[in-house]
């Protein structure tokens, strides 16, 4: 498949991307890795005016240690963070979550950490080539009034699919972006809007520049659980990260977050909140399975290889499992 006609741009500095986005908006759009773009770009789901590629800004690319929290460049590539020391030391659990994404060549050194959470989300009846789609008639997310995966739907059910979403989510990530107007920060967790067809809380003009996560106040332990068809190519049918801090017996923090179910990652406050000065126990596994359940019952739908059923029972296995490794429960 070719790509479509379009300008290609590559920018130096951060201002002279900005200015191309303030005077462009939506119809120019950002190249970081390229890794889903470019397969998006020849499957005619978008079609620019100009393609922005942000590989020459070297400021993007950044990993620091601050006093306070790791920053990290959304250009910085998923390979470059997850062999950085300070990664390493501090966050193993998106070591782990970036070193199960597709393939090392291509996804893990052209891949980059902020287009990771950019992922489109995906779908069955959406990811596919033009003529199959013609064939199927239009959605949310191509100009139609339907979804396809389920009849009657007012919104678009696709997969937010990254694998490090639930990670950073879990982590308190916040990010920061960048506009003709300034830079705002936005906590992660609440920059997914839950609508397939505008999954992110972001302007036209903005450009994601910079994650941070906050140095945790006390050791972690942690867990990261995918489930997919094949480990080393496909994306995830379900994911699950869980951090927790664990004090004299008792836990004195604890989060899980659950994604690929739908357009955006589920943080189970529900857990959270009954766990909260518990001591590790087997019920908190089971809090955290049956509520994961009940949560996919209402987000899941079938738009992938396999079925609603079987990713809304995965769903709760994984809940368990993750809060099992966080909390040290076998």
């Amino acid at each position: 498949m070719r790509l479509p006609p379009f300008e290609y741009q590559a920018p130096t500095t951060l201002d002279e991307a900005l200015k191309i986005k303030r005077d462009q908006g939506a119809s120019a759009q950002i190249l970081a890795g390229g890794t889903d773009l470019v397969v998006n770009l020849k499957h005619r789901l978008f079609s620019p005016a100009t393609v922005v590629s942000l590989k020459n800004i070297a400021e993007l690319g950044k990993i620091e240690l601050m006093s306070d929290a790791l920053v990290l460049g959304a250009g910085a590539s998923l390979a470059a963070v997850a062999s950085h020391p300070a990664v390493n030391e501090h966050f193993p659990i998106l070591v782990k979550a970036i070193n199960s994404i597709g393939a090392l060549g291509i996804q893990r050194f052209r891949g980059t950490i902020g287009g990771n959470l950019l992922l489109q989300p995906r779908c069955i009846f959406y990811n596919q080539s033009h003529y199959w789609r013609m064939g199927k008639g239009l959605c949310h997310r191509t100009g139609g009034k339907d979804c396809l995966a389920l009849e009657g739907s007012d919104s678009c059910h696709s997969i937010c699919s990254g694998d490090t979403v639930p990670v950073l989510v879990a982590l308190s990530a916040q990010l920061t972006l960048a506009g003709s107007g300034g830079k705002r920060v936005v906590p992660l967790a609440e920059f997914f809007t839950g609508k397939g067809e505008s999954p992110w809380n972001i302007m036209p003009e903005e450009i994601l520049t910079e994650i941070r996560i906050p140095l945790p106040w006390a050791p972690i332990s942690w867990s990261y659980q995918r489930l997919a068809m094949r480990a080393a190519v496909d994306f995830p049918l379900v994911n699950a990260a869980a951090a927790a801090v664990v004090e004299k017996g008792k836990v004195e923090h604890f989060r899980l977050v659950l994604s690929a179910l739908g357009p955006a990652p589920i943080v189970l406050r529900e857990v959270e909140t009954q766990v909260k000065g518990a001591v590790p126990s087997r019920e908190i596994l089971k809090q955290a399975q049956e509520a994961a359940v009940r949560v996919a019952e209402g987000v899941v739908v079938a738009n992938t290889s396999t079925s609603k059923e079987y990713r809304i029972k995965m769903a709760g296995v994984l809940a368990h499992r993750a809060a099992a490794g966080a909390i040290a429960i076998c």
